[in-house]
């Protein structure tokens, strides 16, 4: 009879500490704050504006070779310097050329893993005053090839980066103004909206005598 009632004794013992163990272990288990990993920032599809060529609808695809944006950003004339030149070539600009093709060139870089689809929804002209003037349809997607350009559909491979462009209507705006140029496109990031600042060449006259 001793021995059984040490036995029942030593039983309860045992049961008090893996209840012990286990609750030592549930409060072990938090993390430690100062451990935490960082979140990791998702791969995507990043697409910036190179130019935009405000002029003519000519009934073709895009002709105007699309530039890297830091060489877009350093060759470009002061407002001031573009005033002078509009004016001392006004006379001559017409002359020069029969048909300007308007168009948008953009930069698509994926990033990601998978191949992604990129689209131009919309293309609107804002005034200086941020009011809606009009809306330009963009067609004809091209890809710049070396170069040329080659007709694009609008697949960015991926871990590919491409200069691409499309053909836009003819603005029925005032020239010489300046204008920003909206663009909302979608891409397998979902929709995003970009802006640029572009100014309208004036409008020509031939000098006096010129046959057209």
């Amino acid at each position: 009879m001793i021995k059984l009632r040490s036995l029942l004794f030593s039983i309860p013992v045992s049961i008090s500490v893996i209840a012990v163990s286990a609750t030592a272990l549930a409060c072990g288990a938090k993390s430690d704050p100062g451990t935490t990993t960082p979140p990791t920032k998702a791969a995507k599809v990043d697409i910036a504006i190179a130019s935009v060529s405000l002029a003519d609808d000519c009934g073709h695809g895009p002709t105007v070779a699309p530039p890297e944006p830091a060489q877009a950003q350093a060759q470009a004339p002061a407002p001031s310097a573009v005033a002078g030149d509009m004016a001392a070539g006004a006379s001559m600009s017409m002359a020069k050329r029969a048909c300007e093709q308007s168009s948008i060139q953009l930069r698509v870089a994926n990033s990601t893993s998978n191949a992604s689809k990129v689209t131009v929804q919309k293309v609107e002209l804002l005034d200086e005053s941020g009011n809606l003037v009009a809306e330009l349809t963009p067609r004809d997607p091209s890809r710049w090839t070396e170069d040329s350009y080659q007709t694009w559909d609008e697949q960015v491979a991926a871990s590919e980066t491409l200069a691409v462009s499309y053909a836009l209507s003819a603005p029925n705006v005032m020239r010489g103004a300046t204008y920003t140029v909206r663009v909302v496109i979608a891409s397998a990031d979902g929709e995003r909206t970009l802006e640029t600042q572009t100014t309208l060449e004036a409008e020509a006259s031939l000098p006096p005598g010129v046959v057209t």
